[in-house]
């Protein structure tokens, strides 16, 4: 199961990438595209999604691209997802039911409810600096080989 669009895995993806170059430094988005086999509209539309939560800014010209704009460790990996996904991930069925509830629940209702508390927690608890730093080369390596999805 995945629970995380494509666009959000580029993005936190680029985000590390960003994150592990020194402080300010800026990339192109064609270049982060370039990287991680993306189509750059889309993986520039996704990370556009982050400005305004002040997650990443941008620089026009020769030297411009994307940048973090803030402390990594100031940047909760709740902040990002919701900026990418927004929050419905935390009130959707685990089935995709219209109405599930407490009311009508389905019958993975209870168990989804508390498993999506502790991803909530979890994320709300693990900043990109920690994300940038548990993450070694090879996962990297490995990642910037994503193949490029159906557009349809």
């Amino acid at each position: 199961m995945q629970l995380l669009s494509t666009g959000s895995q580029y993005v936190l993806t680029a985000l590390i990438l960003i994150g592990r170059r020194p402080e300010g430094e800026t990339i192109s988005a064609t270049e982060l595209a370039s990287m991680l086999n993306s189509p750059t509209a889309y993986l520039s539309q996704m990370l556009a999604k982050l400005q305004e939560p002040g997650i990443i800014g941008s620089k026009r010209g020769a030297n411009g691209g994307v940048f973090i704009s803030k402390s990594l460790s100031q940047i909760r990996l709740i902040d990002i997802i919701i900026a990418l996904e927004g929050d419905s991930f935390f009130r959707r069925c685990f089935l995709g039911i219209d109405g599930c509830g407490h009311i009508e629940p389905c019958p993975f209702h209870d168990q989804w409810t508390a498993q999506r508390m502790e991803i909530r927690q979890w994320l709300t608890g693990t900043t990109l600096y920690d994300l940038c730093n548990d993450v070694n080369d090879s996962w990297i390596s490995e990642r910037l080989h994503f193949s490029r999805p159906e557009v349809s």
